[in-house]
């Protein structure tokens, strides 16, 4: 959840910044790591494709 919570505070701030394109990127992955943490923590299976 680190990562998802670390790419939501850049989201926060780029949207600040009016960087609305980098705001919706960071948040995607927020949501994304946030959901393949909760897959984790249920024992559901996750295949890891690249690393970040």
């Amino acid at each position: 959840m680190s990562m998802a919570a670390r790419a939501c505070a850049s989201a926060r701030v780029l949207f600040d910044l009016s960087d609305v394109d980098g705001a919706c990127n960071r948040a995607y992955y927020a949501m994304f790591d946030a959901a393949r943490a909760a897959l984790l923590v249920s024992g559901a299976p996750v295949v890891i494709s690249a690393p970040r």
